[in-house]
């Protein structure tokens, strides 16, 4: 089975997925959607899509362990580094302290110890500049590592883990007060026909410009994260309702207006966009759930349109 028909068939596992939360009426929350899907995989897929599952959660676990792997060998290494830089600064040190002790009695001794002394300052001098050198490039090394476990490798933004960090985060601070924080979750429309007309490369290409452009329209403090497949997520900080609103709209607005081409042939892209702000008490699930429910009414009103529910 080659990729294409793996990728239809899931597909298509998927779009009944969906038939089935919209004909009863359930909110397509992450664990609604992994019941009903993982059923019709178990009463549908044949042994070649089994096979073709298992082994992409076993790359999915493998590349965690790989991630989890690269970051002790960069702690393990800035131990080791650390403490070989402290031993060749205890070993000047210690001939400092030697030459401090020895006695100078004569100006020929004195003039000697002067300019051992200095010496050592030097190599100790060296020394430590060695050791913060060596301090800072670990370090750099350890906040690579340690932004590469919540970036999307594709789109090169916030990925769900990410997400969900930072959005539990500021659902804990919001636990007793409203907060001025607004969630956005935009899908792509038609994503499926953009793949199967123009091929998976072209989807990738699209879902980069899409987060790079998103990325450009909001603050720096503000953050953008690919929340799978072809959905994104904004955290969007210091923003009330109108303000909300009017960015949503405006990134929605950009993406229509885009010419994009690939292979010579033009791409047609919008999006659907849904909106809702932050309420006293709100979990990370109540707020998920709102923005969900927002974005479920723009892709039911002919899609390429933004709905903002903000109770």
């Amino acid at each position: 089975m080659n990729s294409t028909s793996i990728y239809q068939k899931v597909f298509d596992i998927h779009d009944q997925v969906m038939g089935t939360i919209r004909s009863m009426k359930i909110p397509p929350y992450p664990a609604q959607y992994k019941k009903i899907f993982d059923k019709l995989f178990l009463e549908i897929a044949d042994a070649q899509l089994r096979k073709d599952q298992l082994d992409s959660e076993q790359k999915v676990v493998g590349n965690s362990k790989d991630d989890v792997t690269k970051y002790l060998d960069i702690a393990k290494r800035s131990v080791m580094s650390f403490t070989e830089s402290h031993t060749d600064i205890a070993s000047v040190a210690h001939e400092q302290q030697e030459y401090i002790d020895s006695p100078a009695n004569t100006l020929e001794n004195y003039i000697a110890f002067n300019e051992g002394l200095s010496t050592l300052n030097k190599n100790l001098s060296d020394e430590l500049e060695k050791a913060q050198s060596k301090i800072n490039e670990l370090t750099l090394d350890l906040q690579e590592t340690l932004s590469s476990l919540s970036t999307d490798p594709l789109t090169k933004v916030g990925n769900k883990k990410g997400f969900m960090e930072d959005l539990e985060s500021v659902i804990e601070a919001g636990q007793s007060k409203k907060i001025s924080m607004v969630l956005i979750m935009i899908d792509v429309d038609n994503f499926k026909y953009i793949n199967e007309e123009h091929g998976h490369l072209a989807g990738d290409k699209i879902l980069y410009f899409l987060a790079q452009t998103i990325k450009s329209m909001i603050r720096t403090v503000d953050k953008v994260y690919r929340y799978g497949g072809e959905e994104f997520a904004v955290v969007l900080s210091r923003c009330d309702e109108t303000q909300a609103y009017e960015i949503a709209d405006k990134i929605r607005a950009k993406i229509e207006k885009s010419n994009l081409l690939y292979s010579g042939q033009s791409v047609y892209v919008t999006i659907s966009v849904g909106v809702t702000i932050h309420q006293t008490a709100d979990t990370f699930d109540t707020i998920l759930g709102r923005a969900d429910k927002a974005l479920f009414c723009a892709k039911k009103s002919n899609k390429n349109c933004t709905v903002l529910l903000d109770c």
